[in-house]
C-alpha cells in the first residue's frame, strides 16, 4: 500500500505534553548532526516490532550511509522515555562496559559510571548500539538482554556481513602487545530480529520531494489496472526517475540536492561516500586480500559499460583469475557494497537452484554511486533524459537495485 507522509524537520528538543522527552532523557555518547528527516518505509517495520509482544533486540543491517543511525535514533525519541544511544567507533571507551559478565545488571552498573547522570526505565528504556560490529561483546549481550526482558535494544552495523574478515592480523597485534585472547562472543542466534535496511527507492524519492498522494495514488492505479499514465503525471515521473537515477538513494546526497539544487554538491557527497567505502576495504579486510577487493570495486562499473554477458576477471587485472578474484568480490556482496545477478538457462523454478555460479554481473548496491563512478558528464547525459548509455548499464544497475529492495 502506498501511504503518504509529509517530511518534517526533527529536532532532539521536541517536547511531548508532559516534557517527557525532552533533551535531558536522550543520554548520547556520540551525537550526529541531523539532516532533513526523510521518511522511511522501515518506520513502519520497526513500529510492528516495537509493537510484538515479547520482541527480541532488533539488528539493522545495510550498506554504510542508508540511514540506519538516523532511523533508530529518530523512532527510538519518539517511542520511549529514554534512550542511550552509544556509537561503538566514535566512543570505542564504551566497549569496555562489555567486557566480562555479560549480566545486564553488569553492564547497566558499567554503563552508568560512564555516562552521567543516566538512568534506565524498565519498559521505557531504548539503548541503540552503532557500529555494533567494533563490539562483539555488544553483539552476544543481545542474548542476555532478551532473556532479561526490561530494556529495548536496537544495533546497527553497517559490516556485520564481513565481520571475522581479519580476525588473524587482530589476534596477532593482541600477541604482540602481550594482551589476553578475549572470550568466545558469538552471534546470538535465535535472541535477535535482523532487517535489512536500504537506500531510498523511487517511492520514498518521491515522498522527498514532495510529491503528492493522489497523484502516487493515481500511478499505482494505472499499473493495477493496466491503463495508460496521463500525459501531464508521465512527463513529471519521468523527470523525477532521471533525478533519482542522477542522485541514487542515498540520504546524504540527496539531503544535499534538497538543500542546495546544485549537482555539485551532490557529487561531493557521493564521494565523500565512496572514500568511506574504501577505507573500509582498508581497515576491516584481509591483508592479503585488501588490494584485490579495490581493484574489483573499482573494475565494476568498467565491467558494466562493456558489452560483457558476464564479469571477467581478466578486465580487472590482465591476466586476472578467479581464484585471485572470487573472495574479494564475495567481500564487497557480504559488504553489501555489491550484488550479484547470476545466469541461468531455466527460467523456471528454483531460480537459484538453476544459477551458473561462473556466469554473473556486479551491480553497485546504489545506482548513484555507479553515476558516480562512471565520471563525469554521466549525471548531466541522465538529467538529459539519456539512460541507455553505457551498453544499457544504467538500467540495468537500476533494475538489480529494485529486485534487490524488495
Amino acid at each position: 500500500m502506498l501511504i503518504f507522509g509529509i517530511v518534517l524537520s526533527v529536532s532532539f528538543e521536541k517536547m511531548s505534553q508532559n516534557g517527557d522527552y525532552s533533551l535531558k532523557k536522550v543520554y548520547i555518547c556520540s551525537k550526529n548532526s541531523f539532516e532533513k528527516m526523510l521518511r522511511r518505509k522501515i518506520e513502519g517495520t520497526l513500529a510492528k516490532w516495537k509493537n510484538t509482544s515479547g520482541h527480541k533486540p532488533l539488528v539493522i543491517m545495510g550498506i554504510r550511509q542508508c540511514g540506519k543511525t538516523f532511523i533508530a535514533q529518530h523512532f527510538a525519541e519518539e517511542h520511549y522515555k529514554t534512550v542511550v544511544y552509544i556509537n561503538f567507533i566514535k566512543q570505542p571507551e564504551r566497549i569496555s562496559a562489555f567486557s566480562g559478565s555479560k549480566d545486564v545488571d553488569t553492564i547497566l552498573l558499567n554503563l552508568s559510571a560512564q555516562i552521567q547522570d543516566v538512568t534506565f526505565t524498565p519498559g521505557d528504556t531504548c539503548f541503540i548500539f552503532d557500529e555494533i560490529q567494533e563490539c562483539p561483546e555488544a553483539r552476544t549481550s543481545l542474548k542476555f538482554f532478551k532473556e532479561d526482558g526490561r530494556f529495548d535494544v536496537i544495533a546497527t552495523g553497517s559490516l556485520l556481513g564481513v565481520q571475522g574478515y581479519g580476525d588473524e592480523k587482530k589476534k596477532r597485534h593482541r600477541q604482540l602487545r602481550g594482551q589476553k585472547e578475549p572470550g568466545i562472543n558469538s552471534v546470538p542466534v535465535g535472541s535477535e530480529d535482523i532487517i535489512e535496511m536500504y537506500p531510498l527507492d523511487f517511492e520514498e524519492f518521491l515522498w522527498a520531494n514532495g510529491m503528492r498522494v493522489e497523484v502516487i495514488e493515481a500511478l499505482q492505479r494505472c499499473y493495477r489496472e493496466e491503463t495508460p499514465v496521463p500525459a501531464g503525471i508521465h512527463v513529471a515521473m519521468k523527470n523525477l526517475l532521471n533525478l533519482y537515477v542522477a542522485i541514487g538513494g542515498l540520504p546524504e546526497p540527496i539531503n544535499a540536492f534538497l538543500q542546495t539544487n546544485n549537482m555539485n554538491e551532490v557529487s561531493k557527497a557521493h564521494q565523500a561516500i565512496l572514500k568511506e567505502y574504501r577505507d573500509d576495504m582498508v581497515k576491516y579486510a584481509p591483508d592479503k586480500d585488501k588490494p584485490h577487493i579495490r581493484e574489483c570495486f573499482g573494475a565494476i562499473p568498467k565491467q558494466l559499460a562493456k558489452e560483457n554477458k558476464k564479469y571477467q576477471y581478466s578486465l580487472v587485472k590482465p591476466g586476472g583469475r578467479s581464484e585471485t578474484y572470487l573472495g574479494s568480490l564475495q567481500w564487497l556482496e557480504d559488504a553489501d557494497i555489491a550484488c550479484r545477478c547470476y545466469n541461468t538457462d531455466i527460467t523456471g523454478l528454483p531460480m537459484e537452484g538453476n544459477a551458473k555460479d561462473n556466469v554473473f554481473k556486479v551491480y553497485m548496491a546504489d545506482i548513484g554511486l555507479l553515476i558516480e563512478m562512471l565520471g563525469p558528464g554521466t549525471r548531466t547525459d541522465i538529467l538529459q533524459g539519456n539512460l541507455g548509455g553505457f551498453k544499457g548499464a544504467i538500467y540495468e544497475n537500476l533494475m538489480a537495485n529494485v529486485y534487490r529492495w524488495r
